[in-house]
């Protein structure tokens, strides 16, 4: 800071703001180090008493898989795994936490905690392991994993899957109006017994993610137990929308039936034969030949100690025209160098039994997703077909728009243009990003060129400047333009939009 081609003076200003630096480093209060030590101690108790009710939850699973391997035990295999899965992350963390105390000097021998750091106002040990060494990443890594594990032993839990969203959320922060990495926001510039405590709190949110997803899947053990309060029929049609050509299906039961005996089904008005009744339930059909909503209805017949009981029991379905509905559902047009999603539906039909075809289009979760980055022409034809048993019935197709990508803006500090100091923009990585876009696609800045008069156009490869230009800089004039132009920058895919050029006059 205080070499390089600068005035005497400004050398004389450097080095006292690192003496200044320095000398607040130093007074860090003993009190505030303290207090993070005592919130630290704070925390690994509730991980004691988060940890002790986790254990009675596996022991509920165990006698619970003993008295019924069938029904408890699958649960039970999720939940050690589960179990394992945490134990892992949690020691892995524990591990760091030593491994940092370890590189700062050693514990506190006069406290005898082996966790409490000698030096707990270390600002160099957490910047070097987390950031430098590159173990924050490492880090970010296996919670991820362990977060993505938890989710799918809950997708049918909205709640509890942004709950684990929002715990363990690694996204970018904003500083100052600048994007900083989670490793950054976490490990840089902070004393080490923050960044301890910090890690502990890691600990206690893996030992209550842990506590929920085991209370959920311990939940589950009984949720499909059916429990009978009375009779009543039931009608369950294989749909209730029906494709004019098609069929009409359902199954018409009592929820509870005695199986010494076939119940007596009549529909409108007629019996149904014996072979369309099988363990109590009748097997009901209607041709579907009219278009719109058909209402049907009749009573199930059983005798009980002599008694014949009559249970009423009606239902109804719609019939439509064959159609398909297909709706790109972010925009009307499919974009290359992105997933376009698409949402593909057959009314009355199970999506299950889609079949979609197209160039790049193939399944993605519940819906469907595009890629059209090496389509050349104009369109896209999707098309969708269903397959029912050994018939497959095409449903028709719709016509899509192919798009490149739209032009994107460069920026410094967030800014196209405008007015800035030359050690402002030495320290400056070039970006580029689409404005007013629906899909959220990074740029990686591979080169671009600056322009400062009165020097020749110089080439800087990645979002840095070259040390050419940052020396040019030095000796440019306030009022001096100094453009960024021909930036070249890509996508995940490889795509590479235009991007425009950035102005700024020196300050």
């Amino acid at each position: 800071m205080a070499g390089g081609k600068l005035s005497p003076r400004q050398k004389m200003i450097n080095m006292m703001y690192l003496v200044l630096t320095a000398l607040l480093a130093l007074n860090v209060s003993r009190e505030v180090m303290d207090a993070f030590y005592e919130v630290m101690i704070s925390q690994e108790a509730s991980i004691e008493t988060v940890e002790k009710q986790n254990a009675n939850i596996y022991a509920a699973f165990e006698a619970a898989a003993a008295e019924n391997p069938v029904k408890a035990g699958p649960w039970r295999d999720k939940a050690n795994e589960v179990k394992s899965r945490a134990e892992s992350m949690y020691s892995k963390i524990d591990d760091i936490k030593a491994e940092v105390i370890e590189r700062s000097g050693g514990s506190d021998e006069e406290s005898g905690d082996e966790g409490k750091p000698k030096k707990m106002d270390d600002l160099e040990t957490a910047p070097n392991y987390f950031i430098v060494e590159q173990h924050g990443t490492e880090l970010k890594t296996n919670l991820s994993d362990y977060r993505d594990f938890l989710k799918v032993q809950t997708t049918d839990n909205a709640l509890l899957t942004s709950s684990l969203n929002t715990t363990f959320d690694f996204s970018d922060q904003l500083d100052d109006g600048s994007t900083i990495s989670w490793e950054q926001s976490k490990f840089e510039h902070y004393p080490l017994i923050s960044v301890l405590t910090f890690l502990t709190k890691m600990q206690s949110d893996i030992r209550t993610s842990e506590a929920n997803v085991i209370d959920y899947l311990q939940a589950n053990i009984g949720k499909s137990d059916l429990k009978f309060t009375g009779v009543r029929t039931v009608v369950m049609p294989k749909s209730t929308y029906v494709t004019q050509g098609g069929e009409y299906e359902a199954d018409v039961f009592l929820a509870a039936f005695d199986d010494t005996q076939e119940p007596t089904v009549i529909i409108n008005g007629e019996e149904l034969a014996a072979e369309d009744i099988i363990g109590g339930v009748a097997k009901v059909r209607f041709p579907a030949n009219k278009v719109g909503e058909t209402k049907w209805n009749g009573e199930i017949r059983l005798t009980q100690n002599g008694e014949e009981k009559i249970f009423a029991v009606e239902g109804m379905f719609n019939v439509a025209p064959p159609s398909v509905v297909i709706s790109p559902t972010k925009m009307n047009v499919l974009y290359r160098g992105v997933d376009n999603p698409l949402e593909v539906s057959v009314p009355g039909v199970d999506p299950s039994k889609l079949i979609v075809t197209g160039t790049g289009v193939k399944k993605s979760g519940k819906g469907y997703i595009a890629d059209v980055t090496r389509n050349r022409g104009g369109e896209l034809k999707i098309s969708v077909a269903v397959k029912d048993g050994e018939v497959t019935k095409n449903m028709g197709n719709k016509v899509f728009r192919v798009k490149n990508l739209p032009d994107a803006a460069g920026s410094v500090f967030g800014k196209t243009d405008g007015i800035m100091s030359a050690n402002l923009i030495k320290k400056a990585k070039v970006e580029a990003k689409f404005v007013n876009f629906d899909f959220e696609l990074p740029l990686t800045v591979e080169s671009f060129q600056i322009i400062i008069s009165p020097f020749a156009p110089m080439e800087c490869k990645g979002p840095s400047l070259s040390s050419n230009a940052k020396a040019a800089l030095d000796k440019a004039k306030p009022g001096t333009t100094v453009i960024i132009r021909n930036i070249k920058a890509r996508t995940a895919k490889g795509m590479k939009p235009k991007v425009a050029a950035i102005t700024i006059d020196l300050n």
